[in-house]
């Protein structure tokens, strides 16, 4: 991998002591800060702090439709996210709708993660994929994956599709709309992280790698080993971005490669460690960090 010329700007700020998950949507980036437990709001241009949404505890993002989603972590330890889900109005930065992870049956259920797209949005958690209705604002539907294939690991929403990762290595794809198992796939990595669908392939990550794989012909297109972690979103032209930890480098990498080929367009060493999440818009391209950093790329004719 080559690294950029070092005259490439990276914007340095520091909105918070800790930050967590990052998205972008409505022209500006909304960060996870866990240390004041707060949703920030950044002006996209500026980096300032446009707002600040109070939250309980740490949090999983998505953005769609007109609004932003924020998964709470309600208190507790370890990975699970006990809700509620709050649905959040970008028009005036009020918290409109507090769902909690409760189906019709009255069962309680943990979320480890919240997507969000055209098609509806979905919490999923350790064995169950629920779907939030955006009208009646709680728990519509529900597919209990069991536990066959060990845990849930991740989730992308796309093309009438949900494609799920499992502990034991699998993707499991489902129908959209009514819940059916339509594919189950093998990959070469234990936890594979789904993170987008997009031009009939699945991005994902697994155990500091990034790859791509082809839902048609279920099978895996291209893998680039980046490090010991990894973490990726995938911009409007089909660039994927990716963070990413190794252990002989002085600091968290950042490369962007093509989502058709895996061909590597960019990569460079950037100065913060410890990276949380990766939000791509607006033109721009952000990495959290767990120590309050926030840099910003602008990369220069690249369209994302």
């Amino acid at each position: 991998m080559r690294d950029v010329p070092r005259t490439e700007p990276i914007t340095v700020s520091h909105p918070a002591d800790g930050l967590g998950a990052a998205v972008a949507g409505f022209g500006d980036l909304w960060v996870d800060d866990r240390a004041r437990e707060r949703l920030l709001r950044l002006d996209g241009r500026s980096g300032r702090v446009r707002a600040a949404v109070p939250v309980d505890g740490r949090i999983a993002l998505a953005a769609a439709g007109r609004s932003v989603w924020a998964l709470q972590s309600g208190g507790g330890y370890g990975l699970g996210l006990r809700g509620p889900l709050l649905r959040i109005d970008p028009r005036s930065d009020h918290v409109r709708a507090r769902i909690p992870l409760t189906t019709d049956a009255g069962d309680s259920a943990l979320g480890f993660g919240v997507q969000a797209g055209a098609g509806g949005v979905w919490v999923w958690g350790p064995h169950d994929i629920l779907r939030i209705g955006r009208r009646a604002e709680r728990v519509s539907a529900r597919i209990s994956v069991g536990d066959e294939h060990g845990e849930l690991t991740g989730l992308a929403v796309g093309a009438g599709r949900l494609a799920a990762g499992t502990a034991d290595g699998h993707v499991l794809f489902f129908d959209a709309r009514t819940g059916t198992r339509t594919r189950i796939v093998r990959v070469a990595f234990l936890k594979p992280s789904p993170r987008a669908l997009a031009g009939g392939r699945l991005l994902f990550t697994a155990s500091g790698a990034v790859g791509a794989l082809d839902v048609a012909a279920g099978r895996v297109d291209w893998i680039r080993r980046l490090g010991f972690r990894a973490g990726a979103a995938l911009g409007s032209d089909g660039l994927v971005w990716a963070h990413s930890a190794a252990m002989h480098e002085r600091g968290d990498r950042i490369t962007a490669l093509r989502l058709a080929t895996g061909h590597v367009v960019t990569s460079r060493v950037v100065p913060a460690f410890g990276s949380t999440g990766i939000a791509v818009g607006a033109g721009r391209v952000t990495i959290a960090t767990a120590g309050g950093a926030l840099l910003t790329l602008t990369p220069p004719g690249l369209d994302v």
